[in-house]
């Protein structure tokens, strides 16, 4: 956990002064999410709210349309892919791909002074009929999306794991799958989002990462890098150090 930390601005600023290591999960972890996911400026300060599906979570009411949001973290500083299917009118969805290749934000390229270098997203986006919708639906509930999130699970962003962010029928719902991990091998829902991914891009194939690689260690991995950690809670994320 972070501490106790005040509410500025739409950003969340630590109470205390904190360490250098310390300040990069505050960059990840400082502001809510509004939107404009493709800036750089987004990633670097929101992602975690992102991830949690903040915004989802604040419009998801009786009468608001399904909006699904699966990223897919390849190892945080090797591959990022989110996609985000939001229900239409005509009970469709429309479809947005996005993949980054080399991770969202490596240390060596963190400034201050240029918050809004290009992030580097390649974009893709159809439009999905309704039986597509549908399927996408159907294998999110196969794959536990709307079931409750596995709590204390912990993950590190050298590793291998899909986040969820979903209101379905007014009601929001959170979860988290790490691999390796059975849970992880019953999922559906990947194989229905890549076949309508047109960004061109493979997807990074999950590996296992030992501990050695992951944040805990210096030993195996470049300090260039950003690493972090998050946990699953109730029905959304904590973070913390990596593990």
């Amino acid at each position: 956990m972070l501490g106790k930390r005040t509410h500025y601005s739409g950003c969340w600023r630590p109470s205390v002064a904190v360490g250098l290591s310390t300040l990069f999960l505050l960059i990840l972890t400082s502001c809510t999410y509004r939107g404009a996911i493709d800036q750089s400026a987004t990633i670097k300060f929101t992602w975690f709210s992102y991830l949690n599906g903040d915004d989802i979570r604040e419009v998801c009411t009786a009468g608001a349309p399904d909006s699904f949001r699966l990223v897919y973290n390849g190892s945080y500083n090797e591959q990022l892919r989110a996609y985000e299917v939001v229900g239409n009118g005509a009970a469709g969805g429309n479809y947005t791909a996005r993949v980054m290749r080399g991770g969202g934000l490596r240390l060596s390229q963190f400034s201050l002074r240029d918050p809004q270098a290009v992030a580097g997203w390649t974009v893709s986006r159809t439009q999905l009929a309704p039986d597509r919708m549908v399927a996408l639906t159907t294998a999110l509930a196969d794959s536990g999306a709307f079931a409750p999130a596995p709590k204390g699970l912990r993950m590190a962003s050298e590793q291998f794991y899909w986040v969820s962010a979903a209101c379905r029928g007014g009601q929001f719902y959170f979860n988290a799958w790490l691999f390796p991990s059975e849970r992880f091998a019953q999922l559906t829902f990947p194989a229905v989002l890549f076949g309508y991914d047109q960004t061109g891009l493979a997807v990074n194939a999950p590996r296992d990462i030992p501990p050695i690689e992951r944040g805990g260690s210096t030993t195996g991995r470049s300090e260039r890098d950003l690493h972090f950690g998050l946990e699953v809670a109730d029905n959304g994320l904590v973070a913390g150090p990596t593990f």
